[in-house]
Order: C-alpha cells, then structure tokens, then sequence
C-alpha cells in the first residue's frame, strides 16, 4: 500500500506544474479547514466536553478535534468566544510546535484563554523546540529567525524554566515530560497519547523527518510539558 501512494506522489509531481500542484493544496486546505470548524461547530451542539489540536495545520489524530488559526487563532477572545461562549468545554488541548510562533505578549494572551476554557482537571500538552538544547546546530535551525524548515518566523526559543513560570502564573500545574534543564539534564518520561499525541518526540521513533526537511541533530525531538488546570 505505502509503495502504491508513493507511486502516486511520484506521478503527481511529474506531471503536474508546481503552480497547479499549489492551487490544489491551497484550495484543499481551505476546503479542509472550512469543514472542521463546521464539524467542531455542529459537534458542541450535542457534546459538552472535547479534545483540541490546536494550531493542527494539516494533522489529525482520533478522538480529537483538529483547529486551525484561520478560525481559532488562540490569542484571539473572540475566536474562543465564538465558539465556545466564554463556557469550559475543553477537556484537553495539545499544541505541537506552535507557541515559538507566537510572541511573548500573544503568548500569554493564548495561555489565558486556553486555561479559562479548559474543564476542572483538563490538561494542555505542548511541544516547542527546546531553548535550552546545548548542540548548536540544533539551535540555529530551531531558534529565534532558525534557518530550519518552518523555522524562520519563530519568535520564541522557549526553556522550560520561562514555560513553567509562564503557566504557573496562569494557574497550570506542570510537569517536564521532555528536554533539557537549564543544568543540561535531559529529562525523558513516557509521552502518554491520553493528553494528545506529539510527533516530534524522542518516543516517535518512526517519525521520519529527512523529507520534511529536518535533518539536523535532534530534528524529531521537542521541549514537551504538561499543563493541568
């Protein structure tokens, strides 16, 4: 099966122009994005508690509910008050490599309204490139302007130290599931899917990051905490 996709996707490239190959990938995700906010929309009509993938692009998981910036940018209040009328409806939130997007102030503006959104007891999973990795290759792709994929409007290189006080100033509880201390000790513990499934973790050994571009030390590996409200 995976070597008949394949084929696929090499027919595909071949004999289609980039520029169409873009139309249709963008037409795609509009059309993709459109409808999970209609589902998420129709789904809280007569579920009182869900899952959320926040800033999800393209990424799904089961159980879960994928969310996009177009239509739940979450900085934004009004976005969340669209949707979700000010009530707590989350039961767990997971955000991979999304918050080094944001800057400091957005950031805290995010962690404010996931908290007031989440149930008594919900959790909010998130994954960033680790600000404290000692190897400096990884740095410069990962950081700040990185020159990694996807990398070059990262505005943050967050450490745990800075994410834990951030959330504990909001009202989270947290855990260090994985990354390095400011002392260079690198934490690992078992990455639980309860909370939300992480692709970029040193337990996603046949996450494959060569084609995507991330083939530096470290690539598949993030700064991972667990926030409980």
């Amino acid at each position: 099966m995976n070597s008949l996709l394949s084929y696929f996707r090499y027919l595909y490239r071949l004999f289609l122009p980039i520029q169409l190959r873009t139309a249709f990938r963008d037409f795609y995700k509009t059309f993709l994005y459109a409808l999970r906010y209609l589902k998420l929309r129709f789904v809280l009509l007569n579920k009182s508690n869900v899952n959320l993938i926040l800033g999800a692009a393209l990424t799904s998981q089961e159980g879960w509910y994928s969310t996009n910036e177009n239509w739940l940018d979450i900085s934004k209040t009004e976005h969340w008050q669209r949707i979700f009328s000010g009530r707590p409806r989350v039961s767990h939130a997971v955000a991979e490599h999304v918050f080094e997007h944001l800057s400091v102030s957005e950031m805290r503006k995010a962690l404010r309204l996931i908290y007031q959104h989440l149930c008594n007891g919900g959790s909010l999973r998130i994954a960033v490139p680790d600000g404290n990795h000692p190897d400096e290759t990884y740095r410069k792709h990962t950081g700040i302007n990185g020159i990694g994929a996807d990398a070059s409007d990262h505005k943050q290189f967050i450490s745990y130290e800075f994410l834990k006080k951030e959330l504990e100033d909001v009202g989270f509880t947290c855990e260090l599931k994985e990354g390095y201390t400011s002392e260079g000790q690198l934490i690992r513990s078992n990455i639980s899917r309860n909370y939300g499934l992480i692709m970029r973790t040193r337990d996603s050994i046949n996450y494959k990051t060569e084609k995507l571009g991330w083939d530096f030390i470290d690539s598949n590996t993030s700064l991972i905490v667990d926030a409980l409200k």
